[in-house]
C-alpha cells in the first residue's frame, strides 16, 4: 500500500497548486499530530532540547509545527523531481555560504556535504540539480520491499543524485571523492551503528562519526548544509565549512 501510495502521490503532487499542496500535507500532519504517542522517542527529544522549564504548551507547539513540517518534506519528495532548475532556485529563495562548496571542490579532492533532519532536508538534497553540475553520491539504508525502494532512487536519482545502497557505499563514497565529486551524508543519524557517544543538550547520544573518519583519510573538506523552511514555503539555505 506504501508503494502504490506514493506513485500515486509522485504522480499527482507535481500538479497540484503549492499553496494547496503545502496546506493539504499541513494538515496531514496536524492529524498524525494529534494521534502521536506523546512518550514517544521525538517528544523526548524536544522535551530534552527545550529543557526542564519548557511548558506542555510549548513542546506541543513546536511538535505539531513539527510534524507539519515533516509532512511538507514530504510533498517536496513527491514534486521535486518534476522541477526544473530555474524552479527549485527560486523556491530555495536565498543562498548564504555556497562559495564553501565552490572553494572545496577547486582543491580537487571532493566534499562531504552533509546535513541533518531539520527544516526543509528534502530541499537541501536538491541543491544538486538547483546549483551544482558535479555528481553526488548519497548512502541511504535499503527499504522493503524492493520496488519502493526503486521508486525512492527513482525520485531522488532524478534531482541530480546517485543514491547507493548502504552496503555498496564505502567504495562509491571513496570512488566519488577520488573523482573530486560530492558525498552527501546525514551528520545526524547513525543508520550504520558504529558511532561514538557524545554529549547532546545534557545527555549521552550516539553520533556517526564515519564522514570525520572519511574527511581525514582522504582529505576532504566537510561542510554543512540547511534549509530553513519560510512561512511561505520557501527555503533559506545556509552553507558552513
Amino acid at each position: 500500500m506504501t508503494y502504490y501510495f506514493y506513485r500515486f502521490a509522485a504522480a499527482v503532487c507535481p500538479r497540484v497548486p503549492v499553496r494547496f499542496g503545502y496546506a493539504l500535507f499541513a494538515f496531514i500532519g496536524d492529524l498524525a499530530f494529534f494521534f502521536s504517542n506523546r512518550e514517544s522517542a521525538y517528544f523526548e527529544n524536544l522535551r530534552r532540547v527545550l529543557g526542564a522549564e519548557a511548558t506542555l504548551e510549548q513542546v506541543n507547539a513546536i511538535a505539531r509545527r513539527g510534524f507539519q513540517n515533516l509532512l511538507k518534506n514530504y510533498f517536496d519528495l513527491f514534486r521535486a523531481h518534476r522541477l526544473k532548475r530555474e524552479k527549485l532556485r527560486a523556491e530555495l529563495a536565498h543562498l548564504n555560504g555556497f562559495e564553501h562548496i565552490e572553494n572545496a571542490l577547486k582543491k580537487g579532492k571532493g566534499a562531504i556535504l552533509g546535513s541533518g533532519h531539520f527544516g526543509a532536508w528534502d530541499m537541501i538534497i536538491n541543491l544538486a540539480r538547483a546549483y551544482l553540475d558535479t555528481r553526488v553520491v548519497l548512502p541511504v539504508e535499503r527499504l522493503a520491499p524492493e520496488k519502493f525502494f526503486q521508486l525512492i532512487i527513482d525520485l531522488r536519482s532524478e534531482n541530480g543524485v546517485e543514491i547507493v545502497p548502504l552496503e555498496n557505499a564505502p567504495r562509491a563514497m571513496i570512488q566519488a571523492l577520488r573523482a573530486g565529486e560530492i558525498v552527501g551524508v546525514a551528520y545526524d543519524r547513525d543508520i550504520t551503528h558504529t558511532g561514538v557517544m557524545v554529549d547532546f543538550f545534557g545527555a549521552p547520544a550516539k553520533l556517526p562519526d564515519g564522514p570525520v573518519q572519511l574527511a581525514l583519510k582522504f582529505d576532504a573538506p566537510l561542510i554543512f548544509g540547511v534549509a530553513v523552511r519560510r512561512e511561505d514555503n520557501r527555503c533559506d539555505v545556509y552553507i558552513e565549512p
